[in-house]
């Protein structure tokens, strides 16, 4: 019977640290997403007020409401800004996430190469012991029927 992998613990540990990685990596994801959906509404939002600009210029508008969507547009380019900004950050930290999940995924790949090992090891110990014991068992049988034949 093979004996305990003693680095079990430390398997599986490395097993749970894969686990909060990629849960983690799945919440960066989304919030990526998000972040970039945000985006993609306000740029939408640029382009509608555009188009509520060329209407009014198209029927005449006074130099007040004019300035005012100016103002409003120069707002929302601010915005755009700060939420490519935000985007980026996002993107960062899930690249970075993944760095991470990756880590944890190469130290449990290299604790499961160890445990791989150690089974080898402890069937090919097995089957020594297992051969000793069927070798014992022949030369007993042999002895005996050696034993019974001269008598």
């Amino acid at each position: 019977m093979p004996r305990r992998f003693p680095l079990q613990p430390l398997c599986d540990l490395a097993g749970d640290r894969v686990e909060a990685a990629t849960q983690r990596l799945a919440l960066l994801k989304k919030h990526w997403q998000l972040q970039e959906d945000k985006l993609k509404q306000l740029y939408l939002f640029q382009d509608e007020y555009r188009q509520r600009l060329a209407g009014a210029l198209a029927q005449g508008v006074d130099m007040l409401r004019m300035r005012d969507f100016q103002v409003f547009l120069r707002k929302l380019d601010t915005a755009i800004r700060q939420q490519c900004a935000e985007v980026e950050r996002a993107k960062a930290q899930w690249e970075e996430g993944q760095s991470a999940w990756f880590e944890e995924r190469r130290k449990l790949k290299t604790f499961d190469v160890l445990k791989q090992r150690h089974l080898l090891s402890e069937n090919v110990r097995d089957g020594r012991i297992e051969q000793r014991e069927q070798d014992e068992h022949a030369r007993n049988s042999h002895s005996r029927k050696r034993t019974l034949e001269e008598e």
